[in-house]
C-alpha cells in the first residue's frame, strides 16, 4: 500500500453457492516481503452499507485508518461480507433471502477466528481482537457481542468494541418511529420478491456519471450537474430518505458548502466539501457494491424499532467489553451514545467530532469524514490508536 505497509487478502469459502465466501483483509507492516512484523495490538474492521473493506477504509490507499494504525504497530484485519462480491450483472437474488443479521454474526465469528488463528501461527499469540464497526457494521457489532456474551470465555474472539457513528437503539421516539417505517418498507419490498437492495447500484451510477460527464445534467437529481449530484450525495445524504424516515437530523456523509439559492427543482446546490478531499470522496462512491440483502436492512431496522422481538439484542446487558464510541457531529453523533448505556460495560469512552454549532449541523463533520477527512488522523484515528494501546 505504502512504504513497508502491505495488504493481504484471501477468500474463505462458507458454502456451495457462487457468493458463499467472505474476503478477509490484513493490513500490516512487513519486515520483508510476505513477512509481517510481530505485533501485540490488533483491530478487526467491519464495514457498513454499500461499501466493502477497501472502498470503506482504503479509498485513499496512502492516507487511511488501517495504514495509520499499521504504521504504529497495530495488526489491522477486516472483512468483505458475502454480498460485496455480488456483481452488477446478477439478475437472480433468491440466494439473498435469508442473509440477515444472524447470517452476518455467524460470518463475522468465522472471520475473527481466521484472523486470530493466523496471528497465532505467525507468532503474535491468540489474544482477543478489538472490533471496530462503522455504520451498519457497528449495529452488527452490537448484535455480535450480544451473541458472543453467551459463549464460554475461551470461545470468544473480541476484547474491545469501537462502534463508529451508529446506534442499535434510540431513546428518541421520533427516530424509533422512523426506524419502524423503514423496517416496514424493507419488509414490504422483500414480501414483493425484492431480496436485493440496489442503493449501491444507484451510487455506482452517480459516480460513473460524475466521472464521464461531470457537466452534464443529472438524471437523478433534477437541476444539478452530474458533478453536483455526486457532491450532494455526500453533503445532503438525508435527501435519499423520505421525511418521516430520517435516522437523525440532516444526516450526511461529508460536510460541505452550498449555493445561496437552490436549484429550480428545490434541491440544494452543493459547491464543495469542507473536510474531505473531493478525490477521496469520489473514490469512495466509485467503490460501491451494487447489491445488499434486503433482509439485512430489515433486521437492522427491526432492532431499532423495538416493536417486534428479535434475538439480536437479547443479551446487550451481558456485554462487558470495553467500549469506545466514535461519532460525527453531522452523522449519528451524540445520538449513538444511548446504545452504549444498554451494555453491561463499565469502561465506556466517547469521542464525538463536533466542528459546528448545533444549529449548523448540516455543515458539521460527516459520517464518512471520519475516515476521509484531511484532519481525520488527528481528530479520529489517533484517539482510536491511543484507546487501543490503553486496552
Amino acid at each position: 500500500l505504502t512504504g513497508d505497509v502491505a495488504e493481504y487478502t484471501f477468500d474463505v469459502r462458507l458454502g456451495t453457492g457462487p457468493y458463499d465466501a467472505i474476503t478477509v483483509h490484513r493490513v500490516v507492516r512487513e519486515s520483508a516481503p510476505f513477512r509481517p512484523r510481530p505485533t501485540r495490538d490488533s483491530l478487526f474492521l467491519l464495514h457498513g452499507d454499500i461499501w466493502g473493506f477497501r472502498a470503506a477504509f482504503l479509498a485513499d490507499p496512502a492516507r487511511n485508518l488501517p495504514v495509520h494504525l499499521a504504521r504504529n504497530g497495530v495488526d489491522v484485519w477486516g472483512i468483505d461480507q458475502r454480498w460485496v462480491r455480488v456483481p452488477a450483472s446478477e439478475t437472480s437474488f433468491a440466494f439473498l433471502r435469508d442473509w440477515g443479521f444472524a447470517h452476518d454474526v455467524q460470518d463475522l465469528y468465522v472471520a475473527l477466528g481466521v484472523a486470530r488463528g493466523a496471528r497465532l501461527l505467525g507468532g503474535d499469540g491468540f489474544g482477543r481482537m478489538n472490533l471496530l464497526g462503522w455504520s451498519r457494521g457497528g449495529m452488527i457489532g452490537y448484535a455480535y457481542l450480544s451473541a458472543e456474551s453467551q459463549l464460554p470465555a475461551p470461545l470468544r474472539h473480541v476484547s474491545g468494541f469501537i462502534p463508529v457513528d451508529t446506534y442499535a437503539k434510540t431513546d428518541t421516539e421520533e427516530f424509533r418511529q422512523a426506524a419502524c417505517r423503514r423496517s416496514a418498507a424493507q419488509e414490504a419490498a422483500q414480501a414483493a420478491g425484492q431480496d436485493q437492495n440496489a442503493s449501491g447500484a444507484l451510487v455506482q451510477t452517480i459516480s460513473t456519471l460524475a466521472t464521464v460527464d461531470p457537466a452534464g445534467a443529472s438524471p437523478i437529481f433534477p437541476g444539478l450537474t452530474n458533478h453536483q449530484a455526486a457532491l450532494l450525495t455526500g453533503e445532503a445524504t438525508f435527501i435519499i430518505f423520505p421525511p418521516d424516515q430520517q435516522p437523525v437530523p440532516v444526516y450526511h456523509f461529508t460536510g460541505g458548502t452550498f449555493a445561496a439559492a437552490p436549484a429550480p427543482s428545490g434541491l440544494p446546490v452543493p459547491t464543495g466539501l469542507l473536510y474531505s478531499p473531493e478525490t477521496s470522496f469520489l473514490a469512495l462512491l466509485a467503490g460501491a457494491a451494487p447489491y445488499q440483502p434486503t433482509r439485512q436492512l430489515a433486521d437492522a431496522e427491526r432492532m431499532i424499532c423495538d416493536e417486534v422481538d428479535v434475538p439480536f439484542d437479547d443479551h446487550l446487558d451481558d456485554v462487558t467489553n470495553p467500549v469506545l464510541y466514535v461519532g460525527a457531529g453531522g452523522g449519528f453523533g451524540e445520538y449513538g451514545v444511548y446504545s452504549t448505556t444498554l451494555l453491561g460495560s463499565t469502561d465506556v469512552t466517547t469521542r464525538i467530532v463536533d466542528l459546528a454549532p448545533a444549529e449548523q449541523r448540516l455543515f458539521d463533520f460527516g459520517h464518512a469524514d471520519l475516515f476521509l477527512g484531511t484532519d481525520a488522523q488527528t481528530l479520529v484515528w489517533q484517539p482510536i490508536l491511543q484507546w487501543i494501546r490503553g486496552h
